[in-house]
């Protein structure tokens, strides 16, 4: 029998597999990795590329198949497959006779890992986890039935729910009074007067156990759903509520929405505390983990997060998204006793021996002793912790030598004090978790890739658990809703433009499918090529391929050069940079990032990259490890055109009577609340860029409307100067929120009436969004939705748009984008559509479409790249040197 020990790297084999896993890529090449084991138990992956005949096949998990013609690939030492020109798969009615029942039961093989993994902790190290043992599961998990118990249409759905109705609300107004004559300091407060304001109302609700939000912060007016007799203290304030009347809130009214939001959000928060970990609507912790690492070193526990929206008409909607969270099971001083940085890490108090939950970022480790005289509670630190922790342990603590860190609770200098660092557990990130424990994070972040029917189900599971809320009483139907919402669909048009007027749906089909051709050429398109001495000649053969694919895209250099640089100093490569100056574009092949981390030379990436975009030289840079791989060729190629000023293909018809988009990318650092860096392009209607601008500030400074008006008046001094004439509409498209006064903007615009006569503020928004997926009434499940579905809000301005999914083969349900409009004319519909095709505009992606308008995309890598140095600050881009 055929077996993984017989593959050979680039040869064709026949083997008989058994699938156990599909992993789904959101990947510009790869349509998804099928796990498979041979006859052995052995584990083997196959790669499957867009471009291949089997990218569309259903492979079905536990089954056995015969693949035939498969070609050996060997990956960073371990051998795999990938599909040949002529691979064919049969499902295979039964096992192979060597696939017999001989091996270990289930219940064999975890006992043994486990007591393996157990070993290995004894022995003090951290166990990478092979394998994760199935840990109890909280929820049941029973959302399938749920979901079916009615009748659904056959559609597409958002994960919204109606939690209830809630049309008006009587509430009584109360203005907060300090006792004493010295009143209320608002620099004792984060915020003033509207911190103290906030804080206050979350003392009565606490106290109350019933909703109470702000009313108007500034003049110190709360809301209460029920009538409030005694005085708090707040930060050594006496307060006392004095009772102004009753207030008829109205869900009709803009102005009452968001204390009625405020209200069903306590509510909602009250219905799961005691059953869950909750710190907000949208930080819902399960108790117990869903998985665990084989080590025991790190759990991830399910984590929801709700939104609440009411309608105009009262409804009350749920929206629900489902994630990992991730914690530690040992303690931050175990983290620094292993070796690892603390400094920066996120730690959280260890609940088991601290009465106190908070999260903190470690500052740095300190010089203190346990007994130490605190300078603000003027006490030694053990004394002060008898009130947080068992008395047991804080005299194990004094008999040893604890590790003492600045931990800061907040985001102001004043929230840094010193804590034991025995007494916080570790809050891994990703990157954290991968350096650890990779396998496990290879496990969480299959599971979090949840497939819509999973998703839908496991979050309808999570709502049926949540009524009756226990002050509206709301009873929340556990079947999913588009209620307050209007559903509209991009046509499915060819609608991208390649050479000689020919149109077609994506990248890849028009410029190889169809074999079309580039829109348009770069004017002088004078290649160089760089390679390191010793892979000259696999260099060679692979940038000799490129040339061909660029021939079959009717974009051939019109002159071709190139040298070889020795891997040493930063300065030698500054020095081979500086001979591609008279060349209009570079190839650079570099070592892999890792590999330059380890060795003794400097890495040229960085050095190329900086020096070639000071010189305007637009470089594409090729891994060595990707000599060879045929796979990414058509998107260097695709990049290399766009990069050198032509066009791979441009949108045919966009819909609006917009001349020009504007891009814009500003870094905010909500810690430090300043404004970093910002990037603005120009894209005309046909969603060909014209020209980009970045500009950075140094530490201190900030940004404001200032140099956003500015930034938008250079890109448009470039418009005027192309067409000869100013532009009469723009759709300026911001990355995420505008952190600015938006209305003194919009005041500056309409000054310049006669320069832009109409315009639209639109933010596209990435995170938070309801995902939407297609119900399948034959089948009674839920599949990927078509992308460009919207769902448009009935009563605001707001719509939650599909840029991925569909047959793109996206992993888990893909993520729709949330458009606001903040100013304009211009319908949501319309909206909706531009930013869809201009998700396609891509050029540097050709079977995939990047989720994020080109816009948006395009500023935020032109403000990554300028932060970088990579790109001449304050001045003037063309072409898209920066994808």
């Amino acid at each position: 029998m055929v077996v993984k020990a017989d593959i050979e790297d680039g040869k064709q084999i026949d083997i008989r597999l058994l699938v156990t896993g599909v992993d789904e890529w959101n990947h510009d090449d790869v349509a998804r990795k099928i796990e498979l084991e041979d006859t052995d138990g052995a584990t083997i992956e196959l790669t499957v590329f867009h471009n291949n005949e089997i990218a569309d096949f259903e492979w079905e998990v536990g089954r056995w198949y015969l693949l035939e013609n498969a070609v050996g690939n060997e990956f960073r030492g371990e051998m795999q497959l990938n599909p040949g020109y002529d691979l064919s798969v049969t499902p295979l009615d039964d096992p192979p006779t060597a696939a017999g029942d001989d091996g270990p039961t289930d219940d064999e093989s975890t006992v043994e890992k486990s007591s393996t993994s157990s070993a290995a902790a004894d022995e003090g190290g951290f166990v990478r986890g092979t394998e994760v043992g199935d840990g109890p599961r909280p929820t049941a998990d029973g959302g399938g039935e749920l979901l079916h118990q009615q009748p659904l249409s056959e559609g597409n759905y958002l994960l919204h729910f109606e939690l209830g109705e809630l049309r008006e609300l009587t509430v009584h107004e109360y203005e907060l009074r300090a006792t004493g004559s010295g009143g209320i300091d608002p620099d004792d407060f984060t915020n003033g007067v509207e911190g103290f304001t906030a804080k206050a109302a979350n003392y009565y609700q606490s106290r109350i156990g019933s909703p109470v939000t702000t009313a108007d912060a500034s003049r110190r007016r709360i809301y209460a759903t029920e009538k409030l007799h005694e005085t708090i203290s707040v930060h050594g304030y006496t307060i006392k509520s004095v009772h102004k009347g009753e207030t008829t809130l109205e869900a009709r009214s803009y102005t009452n929405e968001g204390p009625l939001q405020e209200f069903v959000k306590q509510d909602v928060k009250r219905a799961v505390a005691g059953r869950f970990e909750v710190s907000g609507i949208d930080s819902i912790i399960e108790p117990t983990p869903q998985r665990t690492a084989n080590s025991g070193l790190f759990e991830a526990y399910r984590k929801y997060k709700c939104r609440i929206r009411v309608d105009a008409d009262g409804t009350v909607i749920l929206g629900v998204n489902v994630a990992y969270h991730l914690e530690s099971t040992f303690s931050a001083a175990e983290w620094v006793e292993r070796g690892h940085e603390i400094a920066g890490v996120n730690v959280e108090h260890d609940t088991d021996l601290y009465d106190s939950a908070r999260t903190a970022t470690v500052k740095e480790i300190i010089d203190m002793d346990y007994d130490d005289v605190l300078d603000g509670p003027g006490v030694p630190m053990s004394e002060y912790h008898e009130k947080h922790v068992e008395q047991e342990v804080i005299n194990s603590m004094r008999a040893g030598d604890p590790t003492i860190a600045d931990l800061q609770y907040g985001s102001d200098e004043d929230s840094i004090f010193p804590q034991l660092l025995e007494y916080c557990k570790v809050i891994p990130t990703f990157d954290q978790l991968g350096r650890v424990d990779e396998t496990f994070l290879n496990v969480i972040h299959n599971e979090s890739r949840m497939k819509p029917e999973e998703r839908f189900n496991v979050v309808t599971s999570f709502v049926d658990l949540l009524g009756p809320t226990p002050y509206f009483n709301f009873d929340p139907v556990p079947q999913p809703t588009n209620a307050g919402y209007r559903e509209h669909k991009t046509p499915n048009i060819p609608n991208l433009r390649f050479g000689d007027g020919n149109t077609g749906f994506y990248g890849r089909g028009g410029l190889e499918t169809k074999g079309y051709g580039v829109y348009k050429t770069p004017e002088s398109f004078d290649i160089i090529a760089l390679y390191p001495a010793d892979e000259e000649d696999a260099s060679h053969r692979y940038v000799l391929s490129l040339l061909n694919k660029l021939a079959d895209y009717d974009a051939s250099p019109t002159a071709f050069d190139e040298e070889t640089y020795e891997l040493g100093s930063e300065f030698h490569y500054s020095q081979s940079a500086q001979n591609a100056s008279e060349y209009d574009a570079a190839l650079i092949v570099v070592p892999d990032e890792d590999e330059a981390a380890a060795a003794d030379y400097d890495d040229p990436y960085p050095e190329f990259k900086r020096r070639l975009g000071q010189l305007g030289v637009p470089s594409q840079m090729i891994s060595v490890d990707n000599l060879g791989n045929d796979n990414y060729c058509g998107n260097i190629c695709s990049s290399l055109v766009g990069k050198a000023g032509g066009v791979p293909w441009r949108i045919d018809d966009i819909p609006g009577d917009v001349d020009a988009f504007v891009g814009l990318d500003v870094t905010y650092d909500h810690a430090t609340k300043q404004h970093l860096g910002a990037a603005a392009n120009v894209i005309m209607a046909d969603g060909t860029i014209l020209a980009s601008e970045a500009v950075t500030k140094q530490a201190g400074e900030t940004f404001d409307e200032d140099d956003v008006a500015n930034v938008i008046k250079h890109v448009l001094e470039i418009f005027a100067e192309e067409e000869g004439r100013p532009p009469r509409h723009v759709v300026i498209h911001r990355d995420g929120k505008f952190y600015l006064d938006v209305e003194n903007l919009i005041s500056r615009l309409d000054k310049a009436r006669d320069l832009i006569q109409q315009f639209d503020l639109v933010e596209i928004r990435k995170s938070g969004n309801p995902r939407i997926a297609e119900y399948d009434e034959s089948n009674s499940r839920f599949d990927l939705a078509d992308k460009g579905v919207a769902f448009h809000v009935h009563n605001g301005e707001h719509s939650y748009l599909t840029t991925t999914g569909g047959k793109e083969g996206s992993p888990g349900t893909p993520r729709p984008l949330q458009i606001v409009k903040r100013h304009g004319s211009t319908d949501l519909d319309t909206l909706a559509e531009q930013t869809y095709w201009l998700s396609e505009a891509h050029v540097g992606s050709l079977s995939r479409s990047t989720r994020l308008p080109i816009t948006t995309y395009y500023a935020d890598k032109c403000a990554d790249f300028a932060m970088n140095g990579y790109l001449t600050k304050g001045s003037v881009i063309r072409g898209v040197p920066y994808i």
